[in-house]
């Protein structure tokens, strides 16, 4: 899948090129298309959508696209499950019968007329694209950035026995609709904002009342939670009566989107270093452990894309390593993780053998540096403080209680120094080609100015929130934090307008899905306290 930014431009990515993928060995594709929105509804109401309405044209419109998509997958031999979001339908749908398909207020997958709602839509997409393979199925996480003529809601609640309800009804209709009535594929995602994707009772309490079937696949993220470090595997791959495919991110929005180096694929594969200690003695951990169980079906990754907007990279590099190591990890099995690395770098990118060496060195760094730059071994920190392009005021309030605070910037500066070994190994590689030396050498020196501003982000949230508990911190110490943090937004900028390769600079305020105040406000406060010159 390439997961595009909601309401942007989709990217330009070989990894949504049909021919591509299959020659990469990939089986099927998941696009970004909205398949569910290209339909009129005519079975269920002819009067609903006329065909020279503006909802009218705009969805001819779409199925226009899909179809030509479609077309180019079916011409490669690449089958198709487009990412659907459940339950999307029509403004005027849900104005026109909203009333039948509510209990409280809220979509109600139970009622009758939902259910009725959702069989005219499964029919009318499989008619209207008859070559389409399956669908993948994505609920209560709904996104209308590019729907102008549509609304979406959950069809269940989030949680609990009406929560379980919902699922089992949902899943039992659209098994009859798609796998059994058509012969098609349903790949249902559990990731939810509830307990169905991490929770193995809640888990087997809504699969254990559907009957398997062969076209029938769960699709469950690997770690507990979302792609983000300092979380176990998750358990509740593996477990059940049914198949399951698991979601690999290769371009993780929390760590950077591949504008600096940032591997995951022993962490995935193998499991990553915090869980010599975060699970220790349990199994599984990663990939290679069950590889080889009943219930495995596969992988698919997410090659490009995930979460929203920014930093925006010119050169897919980190991301094309990822996927290129847990898909060949996945083709063969029999193989290590370091076997397949040294393997890709060869043969992706030309690299001599001592150079092998050194890439390895700076990939196994990257991993490393990332979860000691951004989060702790020291206590919580919502990781989610850096996400996207955004940069929030991190809460050390948990570290600091602990008394924990000096080990923490002893891990941020630990980062740095890594990232500054990771620039003088990207130095020393010799890519065959200028494009990707380039942008391995500018993407190094992007993250060791990132986390070296990092470092002085968590000091200065250290210092603000020490002062507001003990009254007047050192001056001197906050003096020379914002000096400092203020000479590397300087040498970022620089950077920027150096490299024209160099991937698009982190803002200093806060993600629209937070309330947290941005770090550039946090530090204009902290600036107050400082003498005047």
């Amino acid at each position: 899948m390439v997961h595009n930014n909601p309401g942007e431009p989709a990217f330009s990515t070989k990894w949504s090129r049909p021919a591509y993928l299959k020659s990469r060995g990939y089986t099927g594709e998941i696009p970004k298309w909205f398949v569910q929105c290209a339909i009129t509804y005519e079975s269920l109401d002819p009067a609903l959508i006329p065909s020279g309405s503006p909802v009218g044209v705009w969805v001819r419109h779409e199925a226009d696209l899909v179809s030509s998509a479609l077309q180019e997958a079916k011409r490669n031999g690449l089958p198709v499950y487009p990412f659907t979001d459940f339950l999307v339908v029509p403004k005027v749908l849900l104005e026109k019968y909203g009333s039948d398909m509510r209990t409280g207020g809220h979509l109600d997958v139970t009622r009758p007329k939902t259910q009725e709602v959702i069989r005219a839509q499964i029919r009318e997409v499989f008619d209207r694209f008859p070559d389409l393979a399956g669908l993948t199925v994505r609920f209560g996480e709904t996104y209308l950035h590019d729907t102008p003529f549509h609304v979406g809601e959950r069809p269940m609640p989030p949680d609990g026995e009406a929560a379980i309800r919902g699922h089992i009804a949902l899943i039992r209709l659209l098994r009859e609709e798609i796998c059994v009535k058509r012969g098609k594929m349903l790949f249902y995602r559990t990731w939810d904002f509830g307990h169905f994707h991490d929770d193995p009772a809640f888990y087997l309490a809504v699969t254990d009342a559907i009957e398997p079937h062969p076209n029938l696949i769960f699709s469950v993220k690997h770690q507990k939670g979302d792609f983000l470090r300092l979380s176990p595997f998750n358990p509740t791959l593996m477990i059940g009566k049914h198949r399951q495919i698991v979601e690999v991110q290769s371009q993780r929005e929390a760590y950077g989107k591949g504008a600096h180096p940032y591997y995951i694929g022993q962490g995935v594969i193998e499991g990553w270093e915090e869980y010599s200690w975060l699970m220790k003695g349990r199994k599984p951990q990663g990939l290679r452990d069950i590889i080889s169980h009943p219930n495995f079906a596969g992988v698919w990754t997410w090659s490009r894309g995930g979460g929203w907007e920014g930093p925006y990279i010119a050169n897919e590099l980190w991301c094309d390593l990822n996927t290129f190591v847990i898909a060949e990890s996945v083709l063969h099995p029999e193989r290590s993780e370091a076997e397949v690395f040294n393997e890709v770098c060869r043969r992706e990118y030309s690299l001599s053998e001592p150079d092998i060496g050194l890439m390895r060195e700076l990939s196994l760094l990257s991993a490393a540096a990332v979860v000691r730059g951004q989060q702790s071994f020291q206590g919580a920190v919502n990781p989610w403080w850096c996400r996207d392009q955004y940069l929030e005021t991190p809460d050390l309030t948990a570290i600091i209680a602990a008394g924990r605070m000096p080990a923490a910037l002893a891990e941020k500066a630990e980062a740095v120094r890594m990232f500054s070994r990771i620039e003088t190994l990207a130095r020393r590689i010799r890519f065959p080609d200028r494009a990707t030396q380039d942008f391995a050498e500018t993407s190094a020196t992007y993250g060791r100015i990132k986390y070296a501003l990092f470092e002085q982000i968590w000091k200065l949230a250290f210092l603000g929130t020490a002062g507001a508990q003990r009254g007047r911190d050192d001056l001197g110490q906050l003096g020379a934090a914002i000096s400092e943090y203020d000479r590397l937004w300087d040498e970022w900028r620089s950077l920027r307008d150096k490299h024209p390769g160099c991937p698009t600079l982190y803002r200093d305020i806060a993600s629209p899905f937070s309330g947290a105040p941005g770090i550039g406000q946090t530090v204009e406060n902290l600036r107050r306290l400082l003498p005047r010159p």
